[in-house]
């Protein structure tokens, strides 16, 4: 399954440095990886990310464990931003 993150964050290097540190590998663990990752051209807070997990499930216990919600806080993220967009197969 793949989808589309669409979402605001304070700092793209902050945000890196967790996500490529550690959210990664908790995504590949989950059998998903990061297919593409960037900021917009224009507006270097409005981060843009493709992944694929195994299925939407796996999704739906990622977004709404607490604890990956408080790192993505810390890592800048303005989580009441997201939006998600799941690719139709």
């Amino acid at each position: 399954m793949i989808f589309f993150v669409d979402e605001k964050i304070e700092d793209y290097a902050r945000f890196c440095e967790w996500f490529n540190t550690e959210a990664v590998s908790q995504l590949e663990a989950l059998g998903g990886k990061v297919l593409v990752q960037g900021v917009n051209s224009e507006d270097e807070q409005n981060l843009r990310l493709v992944m694929e997990l195994p299925d939407s499930e796996t999704l739906e216990r990622l977004v709404t464990d607490p604890e990956f919600t408080a790192a993505r806080v810390s890592a800048g993220v303005h989580v009441d931003t997201t939006v998600l967009t799941v690719l139709k197969d």
